[in-house]
């Protein structure tokens, strides 16, 4: 029969992995894997808000665990995956811990990336001065909303920053009212959400897989109307704003340079090691420029079906060297690859009628995105499978 103590640990295994993002999929396998190493006979099921325990030797003893749906930090993630594949030492580990970044490092982080994210899609240099300015704004928005307000972050920061944008838009200023708006927020659109849903279609998990694209598309709607709500006041309080076609007065070489800039500031975002963050630069240059140049001839649905390929593959095969799980490194490909910015693009283009992104039809565009990514996914673990899955 388990002692109490390696119950309790296995659970605490089992909670950080699932706190940290782990995608329900993985904690059940990682959990097993630490468990049998331990010599504990459990079963366990995950879902993106529960994990049920159950352990045949204990008088069949079950522990269910209600959680809040995963936030995002890929050093604890990381770090737990390490630690749970040590050799067993007389002396129990101490608990796995995260990565703490200073607070002026998280400031920023979160100033560069609306202005990151506009070099990348490019824009004009007058929205690329405001965007320091309302990633400063986001930031304190999430440092204000805390605890149970943290439920809100995300719309009460569209509201916000739609609000300011209008202001310095009624001040004639010529800036891309809606392209600003959405850089601002880029950083609450659910990359890890996303992604972990995406895997877990990928591997017939069709419970968490459509259960996480739920919490996506209710992150999106909060955006998505905050930025709504926001014009609308920001009218009535100084009048309609001037909604200018998309521009891009940028160089090449400062596109290039938001890339690896928007790199690090979501893996300080997220807590990753600044070693990951290292080995993530290789996706996110694929997700950036692969579906543009991996098509061969075939549209950038090839190339973004290629890309994610590309992507997966890469992410499992560091993955393995570093007895690592990929999504670590595949995130921060595949959050630039995503549609989920593309979605609120397409809504703000069909309801204000103002072009942000030369792409058209985009909203199309972001459900074949997501096919390709789907099935780039599918293709990727059929042919090089994830270390979790061979042990």
């Amino acid at each position: 029969m388990p002692t109490q103590y390696r119950i309790n640990r296995i659970v605490d295994i089992g909670d950080t992995l699932h706190r940290c993002g782990c995608a329900p999929y993985k904690v059940e396998r990682y959990t097993t894997f630490y468990a049998n190493k331990h010599g504990v006979n459990c079963m366990i099921q995950a879902t993106p808000t529960a994990i049920n325990y159950q352990f045949p030797d204990d008088n069949n003893a079950v522990i269910l665990k209600r959680h809040k749906p995963a936030s995002i930090d890929l050093g604890l993630l990381a770090n737990t995956i390490i630690q749970l594949q040590q050799p067993l030492t007389p002396v129990p580990l101490a608990p796995a811990e995260g990565v703490s970044y200073p607070t002026w490092i998280v400031l920023l982080a979160n100033t560069c990336i609306p202005p990151a994210f506009l070099m990348l899609v490019g824009s004009t240099y007058e929205a690329l001065f405001v965007s320091f300015l309302l990633g400063f704004i986001v930031w304190a928005c999430q440092a204000i909303c805390t605890k149970r307000r943290s439920l809100a972050v995300e719309f009460f920061s569209a509201v916000i920053v739609t609000l300011i944008v209008t202001f310095i838009a009624s001040l004639g200023i010529p800036i891309p009212v809606l392209a600003l708006c959405i850089a601002a927020i880029v950083l609450f659109v659910p990359g890890l959400s996303i992604a972990n849903a995406l895997e877990c279609l990928a591997f017939n998990d069709l419970v968490s897989g459509t259960s996480l694209l739920g919490q996506c598309f209710l992150t999106l709607i909060k955006l998505f109307i905050g930025i709504i709500i926001g014009l609308h006041i920001g009218e009535a309080l100084w009048g309609v704003p001037e909604f200018i076609d998309y521009q891009n007065e940028f160089p090449l070489w400062l596109q290039i340079v938001g890339l690896p800039l928007i790199s690090f500031s979501i893996g300080v975002m997220f807590k990753a090691r600044p070693i990951d963050m290292v080995y993530s630069l290789p996706v996110a240059v694929l997700g950036m420029w692969g579906p543009f140049y991996l098509g061969f001839d075939g549209g950038w649905v090839v190339g973004t079906w290629v890309t994610t390929v590309l992507i997966t593959l890469y992410g499992t095969w560091i993955a393995k060297k570093l007895n690592l799980t990929g999504i670590i490194f595949i995130m921060q490909g595949i959050i630039i690859l995503v549609p989920g910015s593309r979605v609120l693009v397409s809504a703000s283009q069909n309801v204000f009628e103002a072009s942000i992104l030369p792409i058209p039809s985009i909203g199309l565009s972001a459900l074949f995105m997501f096919s390709a990514i789907v099935a780039g996914q599918i293709t990727a673990y059929s042919i090089y499978s994830p270390k979790i899955d061979q042990d």
